[in-house]
């Protein structure tokens, strides 16, 4: 006879690591940044967030031999990959969104439901079709203009 096992569950000083199967993309299908549909895009394997800063040189001759360097322009950008599922809803509205050269919406979700949303140009999308793999979309989401801050999500 099996034996139920009770297990500890962490308390809120312990560090608790995610996965990254919890981290998910959505896309503003609706008509208006104010009351905004966000449609999961489907399949997703991988959304790799990047954050970068142009990097300004500002040593000179007191700087006793070291370089140094402050951070200049900003940018973001999100390299996405995911399973083609036919009749997807966001991978359609990514397509046609590249297609009409528009800027999309787009919220990064965190496991535990906190985002960040963006503007963004779809400056990369690709269909792989190998043989002996799942089809896939692969494509880069390059932000136009600032990411925004962790928002917590409201409560109904």
């Amino acid at each position: 006879m099996a034996t139920t096992r009770k297990y500890a569950t962490p308390t809120s000083s312990t560090s608790v690591a995610t996965v990254g199967k919890d981290y998910l993309i959505y896309l503003n299908t609706g008509e208006t940044e104010a009351t905004p549909t966000w449609t999961l895009l489907g399949g997703q394997r991988s959304g790799d967030l990047s954050r970068k800063a142009d990097s300004i040189d500002t040593s000179n001759k007191t700087s006793g031999g070291w370089k140094s360097t402050l951070a200049g322009l900003r940018e973001w950008s999100i390299d996405l990959e995911s399973v083609v599922i036919l009749n997807d809803a966001g991978a359609l509205f990514l397509e046609d969104a590249f297609n009409d050269g528009q800027l999309v919406e787009v919220k990064f979700e965190y496991p535990d439901k906190k985002y960040r949303t963006g503007w963004a140009s779809i400056t990369d999308l690709s269909l792989s079709t190998k043989y002996d793999d799942a089809a896939t979309i692969k494509g880069t989401l390059s932000g136009n203009g600032p990411l925004s801050a962790l928002t917590s999500p409201t409560t109904p």
